[in-house]
């Protein structure tokens, strides 16, 4: 959040010396300290470490081998490492150092896991929340105690839908259906940020009555203001916290005690503190199982031991109640459990060996984009057939060309080659050839992201 001349007046500071310690987001593992002895990456297995946009760096590698160069100590600190570093781990490449007990031996909280398939077949639909939920949120209230509600889902709901003849308001410019955000009363795409009014009666069919499917934290925090009428309840997600500063000034204001449940999406999820949160509450916790990615289990334990870390972490014992449509889910089970990470970690990683997943293998995912969808598909296919032609025999698989899981993002056709191998080298040194003498359709273009981890 610093303006271009604040960061270059500390860019000078650590330059000349005057800083002999950089605190900052990935681009800080560049900085030009001079004599350096420790880099500590800190949730290493945080994905926000790997850079989008050209240059696609991971900080997390990019410290491990600055730290080799500079033959200075790092540290990788998480509570849920990521494959890649685990593995690196149980090969004996990384030194492991275990924190097994929490600061003055505080017990860890206990989690429970409730099944919404059993309130949903009670109630007759879908429940927001839980009757055990509530009762723990009604007992924190009465002790003077706070909650915390992760939901990993801004605005009211997540789509706008006909009862009459299935019409879902979707954006003409993305592959998704509009969210409707309560709060200015319109429908917004969460993928590029455009917005229209709702419409007043049904465009397909001219039916005036719309039903909202789903919920997201808007819509919480309006439920719980009808449950609990006298709390004091605080939402924390991008829509309120794109002000300089407001991130701050919610935190402080809840850590003051001026708030009795704070909501929130991942934000919230992992790094903060609170001595007087003894609940926490997750809605929705198989929201990220079901993506079509391989590392969807994966992300989605590391989560939730993440954002169950914020409960007990003083004197008072700490509870989290985890809703899920999948209680039988590995994942869930063990963040539910008491074993900790290894466990998980080691059915997790015999999967991936299995299907020939990273960490076992090197991934890298070629996205081509365009205005037309036949000339994307076509540049695609194209470099799909001539990659495989030249990797037979070899250790390199390469996919077929097909549109990516998110087709159409912000006006343009997408199409996703991925290719897979034990050495970046195998997967490279074919690709350079082809990009430098293939063109691609006028109006496509080709990312290339080596080693990716959002394959969306």
């Amino acid at each position: 959040a610093l303006s271009d001349g604040e960061r270059f007046d500390e860019w000078h500071r650590i330059r000349t010396g005057e800083a002999v310690v950089v605190v900052g987001p990935r681009s800080a593992v560049f900085a030009p300290v001079k004599n350096l002895g420790l880099i500590v990456v800190d949730e290493e297995h945080e994905p926000s470490y790997k850079q989008d946009e050209t240059p696609r760096y991971h900080a997390r590698d990019v410290a491990v081998m600055r730290g080799l160069f500079e033959k200075c100590a790092v540290v990788l600190g998480t509570a849920t490492p990521a494959m890649e570093t685990w593995l690196n781990v149980e090969k004996g490449k990384y030194g492991v150092a275990k924190l097994t007990k929490r600061v003055s031996n505080r017990p860890m909280p206990r989690v429970y896991v409730v099944d919404m398939r059993i309130e949903t077949a009670h109630a007759g639909h879908v429940q927001i929340f839980s009757d055990v939920l509530l009762e723990a949120i009604k007992l924190r209230l009465e002790r003077g105690e706070q909650s915390i509600l992760f939901l990993n889902r801004r605005g009211y709901a997540n789509a706008l839908i006909c009862p009459s003849c299935g019409y879902t308001a979707a954006c003409d410019n993305c592959s998704v259906s509009y969210t409707y955000h309560q709060a200015d009363t319109c429908l917004r795409c969460h993928i590029c940020g455009c917005w229209k009014p709702v419409p007043a009666t049904c465009p397909a069919c001219g039916d005036p009555a719309f039903k909202y499917s789903g919920f997201g934290t808007q819509r919480v925090e309006l439920a719980l203001q009808k449950c609990f009428p006298q709390a004091r309840v605080l939402r924390m997600d991008a829509d309120v916290t794109s002000r300089k500063h407001s991130h701050d000034e919610l935190l402080a204001i809840f850590k003051s005690g001026r708030a009795d449940i704070l909501i929130g999406t991942q934000m919230i999820a992992k790094g903060l503190d609170f001595p007087n949160v003894t609940l926490v509450g997750v809605l929705s916790a198989d929201m990220s199982l079901h993506m079509p990615d391989f590392r969807a289990a994966e992300r989605t334990y590391q989560l939730l031991a993440q954002v169950s870390g914020r409960a007990g972490r003083a004197e008072l014992p700490g509870e989290v109640f985890v809703q899920t449509f999948s209680p039988d889910h590995p994942a869930i089970r063990a963040a539910a459990s008491d074993e900790g990470f290894e466990p998980f970690a080691a059915q997790e990683l015999s999967e991936r060996r299995e299907g020939g997943y990273p960490p076992y293998t090197h991934l890298a995912c070629l996205t081509f984009k365009g205005g037309s969808e036949e000339k994307v598909r076509f540049g695609a296919e194209a470099y799909a057939h001539e990659l495989a032609g030249t990797v037979r025999g070899s250790s390199l698989r390469v996919s077929d060309a097909c549109p990516a899981p998110l087709s159409k993002a912000k006006g343009l056709y997408r199409y996703q080659v991925l290719m897979r191998s034990e050495s970046t080298r195998a997967m490279t040194r074919p690709l350079r050839k082809l990009i430098a003498r293939k063109s691609l359709p006028q109006g496509v273009s080709l990312s290339v992201d080596v080693d990716a981890l959002n394959i969306m």
